[in-house]
């Protein structure tokens, strides 16, 4: 009974994270084309995330007090609890993507998007990935996001000494500036939320946790 209760939550875990993975683009689109619809689309389905995020803790307690589930059940509860969280906040990072989508219309483009495609390519594979590790026990895969992280955190400071150099030429420009700075921010805390994810599903497969290391 309890193995059953499992696979059906680790289904609704999936489908929040398919949810939170299309706001994601979304907001990333909403960027890139200037459309004021979607990125309201992606703010009015914060809602929909923070329950499923309640109603899969509320689940994981459930199954916890109810049946007492051995180690292994244990940990995987555990570990769901974490990542649906993680989920959560990556869902309100594209939230916030969507708000500096909005400001962003009361401007004209600084300057193109050289790099914002390439970064949420990066970003929307490697939180993908992660739920592919997380569905298929994959510590390898787990690992590797963690490795691109690394360069979503270096093209993220790379943008920051571009836009500076720019915003310090044209102080104009600096309301907009700031919120593509705060756009590119959240873009590298979605990295971090992934990495931070294949870290819980490196420690569900291995029992090792690898956070500090």
């Amino acid at each position: 009974m309890l193995a059953n209760e499992i696979k059906d939550l680790q289904h609704e875990l999936l489908e929040m994270a398919g949810l939170a993975e299309q706001m994601l683009r979304q907001a990333i689109e909403s960027v890139l084309t200037r459309d004021e619809a979607l990125a309201r689309t992606v703010i009015a389905t914060d809602d929909t995330i923070d329950q499923f995020e309640n109603d899969i803790e509320s689940l994981c307690i459930q199954l916890i007090a109810l049946h007492q589930p051995v180690a292994s059940e244990l940990r995987f509860l555990m570990m769901v609890m974490k990542i649906s969280h993680d989920v959560e906040r990556l869902a309100d990072k594209c939230v916030a993507i969507a708000k500096r989508s909005l400001e962003l219309l009361e401007y004209p483009p600084i300057k193109p998007f050289v790099d914002l495609p390439y970064v949420a390519q990066v970003i929307q594979t490697m939180v993908k990935d992660v739920l592919d590790a997380f569905v298929n026990r994959n510590a390898e895969l787990a690992l590797e996001i963690r490795e691109r992280d690394d360069e979503v955190d270096e093209v993220y400071r790379k943008m920051l000494r571009e836009l500076l150099t720019v915003l310090s030429e044209h102080p104009k420009l600096i309301p907009p500036g700031i919120s593509i700075l705060l756009l590119f921010r959240h873009l590298e805390r979605i990295g971090d939320l992934a990495a931070s994810i294949g870290e819980e599903v490196y420690y569900l497969v291995k029992g090792d946790v690898i956070r500090h290391t």
